[in-house]
């Protein structure tokens, strides 16, 4: 009799909800997705470490506020691609290529107007350098958090740039004191 009144109240008794599925883990990037976010990160770090010598290194106010102002955004940039990166299961670099260290390394060697230029020009490279990279992902990509880091990464170098040409021709210029006539 127990038995059987058991059954009943077991019959009655709803069904259990149903878990929700778990959250779909994100796709494996593409090779070229996964080499524009290194080569993304690595452009990054040199960035930031080219920038962060202005505060020590520059003459102009106008390179130490780029200096930091790039600095800080490009340090954004590469957490944004470490974030996509580990959703996907990449890891990124901390250190930058020794060919980058070197081109730091010569930069930490020079002060006042010698490296006011010499950082513009290297900031102008490096983004010209990666320039080709971006355009090929933003084209053949079908990630679109990759397609926003490519543009976001072209637009952050191109405002670094066109600030430092707004007033690249005050650096060139010489004060001289009085003639002498």
């Amino acid at each position: 009799m127990i038995g059987a009144a058991t059954l009943l109240l077991c019959a009655c008794t709803p069904d259990y909800p149903k878990l929700p599925p778990l959250p779909a883990k994100a796709a494996p990037f593409s090779t070229a997705d996964a080499a524009f976010l290194q080569q993304a990160n690595e452009h990054d770090l040199t960035e930031a470490a080219m920038a962060k010598l202005a505060d020590d290194h520059a003459r102009s106010s106008d390179v130490k506020a780029l200096g930091a102002r790039s600095a800080t955004d490009y340090e954004a940039h590469r957490k944004t691609l470490a974030s996509l990166a580990d959703k996907h299961g990449l890891a990124l670099t901390d250190t930058l290529m020794a060919k980058d260290q070197e081109r730091v390394d010569r930069l930490s060697g020079l002060h006042g107007r010698a490296f006011d230029r010499a950082y513009v020009e290297a900031m102008e490279r490096e983004a010209k350098s990666v320039q080709p990279v971006i355009t090929t992902t933003y084209t053949t990509t079908k990630d679109s958090d990759v397609k926003a880091a490519a543009t976001a990464m072209q637009k952050l170098d191109q405002r670094s740039i066109s600030s430092a040409y707004s007033w690249l021709p005050q650096l060139s210029t010489r004060k001289y004191g009085k003639s002498a006539r």
